[in-house]
């Protein structure tokens, strides 16, 4: 089953997109509740309670759970907690008084685009209550958007700037540039940001990439073995022929990724998401089960 990717929203901030076991883990972890908004294309907003969509029970904490095991979850947590807190950033935009009346207009085609949106993600599972009931908040908060308007500046989030100069480190943008050949094995960089990053041939054994975002990035034929990749998003990412032994790739995203003989014995796949869109099962070792 294919998992949709879902925005977050908290004080007018935005995060993501992550798919929906990662909002899962982070509700059932508590550095995500209900009262987040969530969104398929950062135009239309409902809080996590009143989609319905996502689990939301605690996990069971075993007594018998390992040291090791209790380090890797708050680890986990940690790192989901930096990511959201440095991936999101707002700006201010002043309202035109000439656009009212567009924006009064575009609150109908907000409406029906929302429940189209809603319908399709949630006729699967849950009724059509859901769908009405999301369908009255965002009329109200079309509402208050269009009468406050006038009150404050609305804010949007936007994106940091590539740097490729950058040191190897937590939270670099290495976005797009050209790393071909790097090496540098064991070093650290977790919430890095390296979509569509070109790191073909790259030896990385070991490194800490955890909660990077690699999206369509190249990684072909780069020697991977026991990296830390997990919560990474990697859709679309070439793995073509790379060597991914023994690493961790819990939580991962890699929908649509390529996996041409990529060597994956050894290698951590519990909750992955496949790129078939499977979600793989807790105890995953080696392939996705």
């Amino acid at each position: 089953m294919t998992h949709s990717f879902w925005y977050l929203r908290h004080e007018n901030q935005v995060f993501g997109p992550f798919p929906t076991p990662q909002i899962e883990a982070a509700l059932k972890s508590g550095e995500v509740d209900p009262q987040w908004e969530i969104s398929l294309n950062e135009a239309d907003w409902i809080s996590i309670e009143e989609s319905n969509l996502f689990k939301e029970d605690p996990e069971p904490v075993s007594g018998g759970d390992s040291e090791e095991s209790a380090s890797w979850r708050d680890q986990q947590i940690q790192a989901r907690k930096k990511w959201l807190h440095e991936d999101a950033t707002v700006t201010e935009v002043v309202h035109d008084p000439a656009q009212d009346a567009a924006t009064r207009n575009s609150i109908v085609r907000d409406h029906l685009r929302t429940q189209a949106l809603l319908q399709a993600e949630q006729s699967k599972r849950t009724s059509p209550w859901v769908v009405l009931l999301a369908m009255g908040l965002i009329a109200a908060i079309g509402v208050s958007v269009w009468f406050g308007q006038h009150d404050k500046p609305i804010q949007a989030g936007i994106g940091k700037a590539s740097d490729c100069a950058a040191g190897f480190a937590d939270g670099l943008n290495w976005s797009a540039c050209d790393k071909r050949g790097f090496s540098q094995p064991g070093a650290k960089a977790a919430n890095a940001r390296l979509d569509k990053v070109q790191l073909d041939d790259a030896r990385l054994n070991g490194a800490d990439l955890a909660y990077a975002s690699l999206k369509n990035a190249s990684l072909r034929n780069a020697e991977l073995a026991n990296i830390n990749l997990s919560g990474a998003d990697l859709s679309g990412a070439d793995l073509s022929g790379a060597d991914l032994t023994g690493a961790d790739l819990r939580y991962a995203v890699l929908t649509a990724a390529n996996l041409t003989g990529t060597r994956l014995e050894s290698a951590k796949l519990d909750k992955a998401t496949w790129n078939d869109g499977r979600v793989c099962a807790e105890g995953s070792i080696g392939a996705c089960r």
